[in-house]
């Protein structure tokens, strides 16, 4: 596991903070708070992830789908137009136009189980041996997977 390290900036909600660190650590990622500079309040805090190129892409990704679906109200009087809500799972986008009607969309974003889904015919059809499916699980998931053989 591991890679090349990386730094990676990430601006989060102040209450967020406890999860990331938490996160971070789980994962064997620094963190580095970064000093505000001002005197206004701010909700937000600005960390610096410090870690392998994998467990800091690990820790964003978990940030970010906690951050939920996307919110995009054009209704007139609307209090935000566009925000994200938790109230929606991550990848889903409701639109509210302006007469009021509603649409609803899922943008998986890349991942896993997109991956796995779209492999499952080639893994199910058929009398494939073993053999074969860990071939067709290598070629498709390359170095994101490991297969072990048990005799």
């Amino acid at each position: 596991m591991g890679g090349r390290a990386v730094s990676q900036v990430v601006v989060l909600d102040a209450s967020e903070e406890p999860t990331a660190r938490r996160l971070a650590a789980e994962h064997g990622v620094e963190v580095e708070l970064v000093p505000r500079r001002g005197i206004e309040p701010v909700a937000t805090v600005t960390l610096v992830l410090v870690g392998a190129a994998t467990a800091v892409g690990m820790v964003l990704r978990v940030l970010e789908q906690r951050k939920g679906g996307q919110m995009i109200d054009l209704r007139p009087g609307a209090p935000k137009a566009f925000y994200r809500t938790r109230d929606l799972v991550h990848g889903m986008v409701v639109i509210i136009a302006a007469d009021g009607t509603v649409t609803l969309d899922v943008k998986e974003p890349e991942g896993m189980f997109g991956k796995v889904i779209s492999t499952l015919p080639q893994l199910l059809s058929g009398n494939s041996s073993a053999d074969e499916v860990a071939k067709t699980v290598t070629d498709t998931f390359s170095s994101d997977v490991q297969i072990e053989k048990h005799e």
